[in-house]
């Protein structure tokens, strides 16, 4: 409940700054974020794996008012934790696995302006995600069997909010923060991981779920400004 404690205060936040009267955001926005994400769902998926980064980038239209709805791609990376290691004979030999994350997504989101140059962005982004498990070590043990594919697709949901100051009449930068939860649970034997004994005690109740704290941008165009 930690995570969603979190977000919730950020939100509560973010929602006490009043709405700056008649501002309006631009008609198309760009908007693009990266940082790097934390993996706190399933306690397996976050004994096997570290996030790398984390980015993505939509295009959006303005529907009414400062609601506006867009498509995006998200690319996101993990690799597998540092104790996770081969042994050779008296050697030990550092993995190097790595889950790539392809999504595409539907936006839906609100800017509330609380000045002239300052804005609150609160966006819901939902698609379907690929994920695939690069060098990936063969690992022939019965705890790894019965074999199962290395790639897989599934849905996910990203709720997200930040906090963006306008620098110049088309360009604004941000602090973000969002939480993905891919409608998935972990599976150790993807990337040959089941026969560590801190993954096969840990446990796997949740579905595979991120934090990303990060950076962002958006392009402003056809931004109109008050004479």
């Amino acid at each position: 409940m930690k995570r969603t404690l979190i977000i919730l205060i950020v939100c509560l936040s973010l929602s006490g700054f009043s709405q700056k009267e008649g501002q309006e955001n631009a008609l198309f926005t760009i908007r693009g974020n990266i940082g790097i994400p934390r993996v706190i769902s399933s306690q397996m998926f976050r004994t096997a794996f570290a996030g790398l980064y984390e980015g993505n980038l939509s295009l959006n239209i303005k529907l009414f008012g400062n609601f506006f709805v867009g498509v995006g791609y998200q690319n996101t990376q993990f690799q597998n934790n540092k104790f996770l290691k081969f042994q050779y004979f008296n050697a030990s030999i550092p993995y190097n696995t790595r889950l790539m994350c392809h999504g595409t997504f539907v936006k839906l989101g609100y800017d509330k302006f609380f000045s002239d140059k300052g804005y609150a962005s609160f966006n819901l982004n939902s698609g379907l995600m690929l994920n695939n498990y690069f060098n990936v070590n063969a690992d022939t043990s019965n705890a790894n069997k019965p074999f199962v594919i290395k790639d897989f697709s599934a849905p996910y949901v990203q709720p997200e909010v930040s906090l963006n100051f306008i620098v110049e009449k088309h360009l604004s930068f941000s602090l973000m923060l969002s939480y993905t939860t891919l409608f998935y649970k972990f599976d150790p034997k993807a990337p040959r991981f089941a026969q560590f004994q801190e993954i096969k005690s840990s446990s796997n109740n949740y579905f595979m779920g991120w934090m990303n704290i990060g950076f962002g941008f958006h392009i402003l165009l056809d931004k109109k400004t008050k004479e």
